[in-house]
C-alpha cells in the first residue's frame, strides 16, 4: 500500500464504516495510534456530518417505504337527530346513523410500493457516494499534511545549510584554516541565512494549516502530537480498463438507476389515481316503522366520475420527471467517464514526470551541489556558484515533493470517479508505490 502513517495520540474509538450502521455522534481521546489513510477515513466518517444527514434521509424513505403499502384508514360517522322523537312524540335526540367506511387503493399500492422502496435503495447508495466525497477529502488533506511536513524539514536542512556556512565566515575570525571570505560574500551568507528563516517560518504556518484541518476533519484534540513520515512515490496506477469496469457500480449512477425506477414507478400510480379510490361504507341507521323502532342496515359504494380528463395530466407530468431523471443518468455516466479518464492520464504523466524528475534533476542537482561545496571550501568556485548551487538543489526537492502530492491527489479523485472506497480493501484497485526520495 503506498499510504504512509501518521502518529497521533487520540481516543480509542469504534472505527466502524457507516453503510448502514448508525453513525458515532462524539468519541474521546486518550491512547497512541499510527494513523494510516484508512484508519483517518475511517476516523473521519465517524465524524462527518454529511453522513449523518445521509443517514437521517434514509431514515425517511425506509418511513415511506412503510407508509407507501399501507391502505387509507377506515372513517366512521355518527348522526343524531330528533327525527325519531317527533315521529313517536317521545321528543329528545336519539343516535340513529353509524357509518364506517373504507376507501380500496386497488392496484395503486403495488407501483406506491415499488417507487418508495426505489427510493429508500437511492438514499442508500447516496450514503455511499457521501462516503466517496468524505473519502476523497480526507485523502487530499492527509497528503496535504505529509507534503507540509516535507517541506518543512527540507527548509530546516536549508537553514542548517545557511548556519554551517554562516559558521565558518565566523571560523576564519577565530584563527581556524577555512576558505577566506570576502565582505560581500559575507552580506550573500547573511541573506542566504535570512532567507531560509523565511522560508522555515512559511513552510511552518502551511504545516499547521494543514494540520488543523485534519485534526478537525477528524475530531482530534487539537494539542494532538502528530508526525507524518514521508511521501512515497507512486510507481504503478491501475489500468484505466479495470477502473471503467469498477465505475459501472459507482454508487452516484446506481443511486440514478434506482431513481429513475421510482420515477417510471410513479407513471402507473399516476395511471392508476386517475380517479380517487372508490369507497365501500357499511351503515346502520334506526328507523320508525309500524312495529315501532327498528335497525336498518346498507352497504354503499362511492366511485368518483371523472368528468375531466387528468388521467393524461397527471401521467404526462409524472413521464415528463422519469425522463430527466433517465437524462440525469446519461449525464451522470458521461461526466464520470470524462472526469476518471481525465484524471488516470494526469495521473500517469504525473507518475512519469516525478520519476524522469528524480533522475534527470534531483540526483544530478545533490551531485553538484556536493561538487560546488568542495570546489567553494577550496577556493576554486565563488560564492555565486555555490548560491545557484543550493538554490538549485532545494528548489528540485520542493518541486520533486509537489509532484508526489499531486500524483496522490489524483488518485484520490481516481478513487472518486471509479468509486472505489479504500476501506474495502481490494488491493487489486490499490496503486503501488516506492520511496519517495
Amino acid at each position: 500500500m503506498f499510504y504512509k502513517v501518521i502518529t497521533v495520540v487520540f481516543a480509542t474509538v469504534s472505527l466502524a464504516m457507516v453503510s448502514g450502521q448508525s453513525i458515532a455522534a462524539d468519541t474521546a481521546q486518550p491512547t497512541l495510534q499510527q494513523w494510516t489513510l484508512e484508519s483517518s477515513i475511517q476516523q473521519a466518517m465517524t465524524m462527518a456530518p454529511e453522513l449523518k444527514k445521509s443517514m437521517t434521509t434514509i431514515g425517511a424513505s425506509e418511513a415511506d417505504m412503510k407508509m407507501s403499502s399501507l391502505w387509507p384508514d377506515p372513517s366512521i360517522e355518527f348522526r343524531v337527530d330528533n327525527k325519531l322523537g317527533k315521529e313517536d312524540g317521545s321528543g329528545g335526540y336519539d343516535l340513529t346513523d353509524v357509518t364506517i367506511s373504507q376507501a380500496i387503493p386497488f392496484s395503486r399500492l403495488k407501483n406506491q410500493k415499488l417507487s418508495a422502496v426505489a427510493s429508500y435503495k437511492s438514499a442508500q447508495f447516496l450514503l455511499k457516494h457521501s462516503q466517496l466525497q468524505v473519502q476523497n477529502r480526507v485523502s487530499k488533506v492527509f497528503h496535504e499534511l505529509q507534503l507540509a511536513s516535507a517541506n518543512m524539514q527540507l527548509m530546516e536542512k536549508r537553514l542548517a545549510f545557511a548556519n554551517q556556512l554562516n559558521n565558518s565566515a565566523e571560523k576564519k575570525a577565530k584563527g581556524v584554516v577555512v576558505r577566506y571570505l570576502t565582505p560581500l560574500e559575507k552580506m550573500r551568507i547573511s541573506v542566504i541565512r535570512e532567507e531560509a528563516n523565511q522560508a522555515v517560518s512559511n513552510a511552518e504556518g502551511k504545516y499547521y494549516e494543514a494540520l488543523n484541518e485534519f485534526t478537525k476533519l477528524l475530531g482530534l484534540d487539537a494539542d494532538a502530537d502528530i508526525s507524518v513520515a514521508e511521501l512515497q512515490a507512486i510507481e504503478k496506477l491501475p489500468a484505466l480498463d479495470f477502473l471503467s469496469g469498477f465505475q459501472e457500480k459507482h454508487p452516484q449512477l446506481v443511486a440514478q438507476q434506482q431513481r429513475l425506477q421510482s420515477a417510471d414507478a410513479d407513471i402507473e400510480v399516476a395511471r392508476k389515481s386517475q380517479v380517487a379510490d372508490p369507497v365501500v361504507s357499511l351503515s346502520r341507521s334506526e328507523d320508525s316503522f309500524a312495529s315501532g323502532r327498528e335497525d336498518v342496515y346498507a352497504v354503499m359504494l362511492n366511485i368518483q366520475i371523472p368528468l375531466q380528463d387528468r388521467k393524461s395530466s397527471a401521467v404526462s407530468k409524472a413521464g415528463f420527471k422519469a425522463s430527466e431523471q433517465r437524462i440525469e443518468l446519461q449525464r451522470l455516466k458521461r461526466e464520470l467517464q470524462i472526469n476518471l479518464k481525465r484524471s488516470v492520464t494526469h495521473a500517469n504523466h504525473i507518475v512519469e514526470q516525478a520519476s524522469s524528475y528524480k533522475q534527470k534533476v534531483l540526483k544530478p542537482a545533490k551531485k553538484i551541489l556536493d561538487l560546488t561545496k568542495k570546489g567553494f571550501t577550496s577556493g576554486e568556485l565563488n560564492m555565486l556558484s555555490l548560491v545557484d548551487a543550493t538554490n538549485t538543489y532545494f528548489d528540485s526537492r520542493v518541486r520533486y515533493l509537489d509532484l508526489l502530492y499531486q500524483a496522490h491527489a489524483e488518485l484520490a479523485d481516481i478513487h472518486l470517479f471509479a468509486g472505489h472506497l479504500i476501506t474495502d480493501g481490494d488491493t487489486q484497485y490499490n496503486a503501488t508505490t516506492t520511496d519517495g526520495l
